[in-house]
């Protein structure tokens, strides 16, 4: 038995020492897993062009970047940060296709400890550059985007007719100057701003993030959200909805066209200088003021409620208030 105890002190030994030569010289490497697969990580950095003479569809699915969307002179798409994360860039019956396969799960030896690795949430670092011509209407954007900002922000009116945006885990979303025919927003821990953005038919699903609108105008537009604030400033609602669930919902000069109607659970409601026909106010548990009348007690308040352009607002355990 000591025999054995003093064999493996002495190949304990060995080891320590080996190791730590092998740090000293610095060997210690990352690893990142794809699957249980385990991969030596490389920091290695790479920048990549590709364009195109034409392309009106574009598709993206990347991981641990940050996505811009911009205008320009020629169509190109441009990836510069780590070379293990480097998307695939092709195109297809007449489609750039854009892919990254996330290496995020990972750990660094450094010294005596194990921590997480830090290459893998790029936001920070990797970077797609998607730039359109400024005559060009796209016919079709699809974005898929984890752990990366998106910023589309063209000096140029950009029109797309369909704009598909599924969003998760990422420290912003600004969208400026868009003209979107029909527009599918799945946003999910994501803060999203809206800028002189026009949408004609969309949804807009978010969960986890606020939500802030100004100089805008949304037609025909459902916007649901989950523990999400929503800010408008200066917007046109020409039909459509809101509805909320754990939220605050904040309106400052807003124009309603075609009546809209906002559904406010566990959220306070504040609408500020809003123009409508009519209005037509219902709080379950909460304060309610519609300019000069007020209950504190909740209950309906109504303006010109038969006006077929008129401000509708549900409340339930918040309070609203319209003046």
């Amino acid at each position: 038995m000591k025999k054995t105890i003093v064999s493996g002190l002495v190949i304990t030994v060995i080891g320590a020492v080996m190791l730590a030569f092998g740090i000293g010289m610095h060997g210690q490497r990352a690893v990142i897993f794809d699957g249980l697969t385990p991969h030596l990580v490389s920091k290695a950095k790479t920048t990549r062009t590709q364009t195109y003479a034409k392309a009106e569809r574009i598709k993206a699915d990347v991981s641990d970047m940050n996505v811009v969307v911009k205008s320009g002179k020629t169509f190109s798409v441009k990836y510069a940060g780590e070379k293990i994360n480097q998307p695939t860039i092709q195109k297809k019956n007449g489609t750039v296709i854009i892919n990254s396969k996330s290496h995020k799960h990972g750990f660094s030896f450094n010294g005596f400890s194990f921590s997480s690795t830090g290459f893998y949430h790029g936001a920070a670092n990797d970077k797609l550059t998607i730039t359109v011509p400024e005559n060009v209407n796209l016919k079709h954007l699809a974005l898929r985007v984890s752990d990366g900002k998106v910023i589309q922000e063209p000096a140029a009116k950009m029109k797309i007719e369909k704009y598909d945006l599924r969003v998760n885990d990422a420290s912003q979303v600004s969208l400026s100057n868009l003209e979107i025919e029909r527009a599918n927003f799945q946003l999910n821990d994501t803060d999203t701003a809206f800028n002189g953005v026009t949408i004609n038919n969309g949804q807009l699903h978010l969960n986890d993030n606020d939500l802030a609108v100004n100089d805008s105008t949304l037609t025909k537009t459902l916007i649901q959200t989950a523990d999400s604030d929503i800010t408008m400033n200066s917007v046109a609602l020409d039909g459509g909805s809101l509805s909320t669930q754990d939220g605050d919902v904040h309106f400052n000069d807003i124009t309603i066209a075609n009546s809209y109607s906002i559904t406010a659970k566990d959220g306070d409601v504040e609408a500020l200088n809003t123009k409508a026909d009519g209005y037509s106010t219902s709080v379950s548990d909460g304060d309610n003021r519609l300019f000069n009348q007020s209950n504190d007690n909740g209950g309906t308040l109504t303006q010109n409620d038969t006006a077929p352009n008129r401000l509708q607002v549900t409340a339930s355990d918040g309070d609203v208030t319209i003046r």
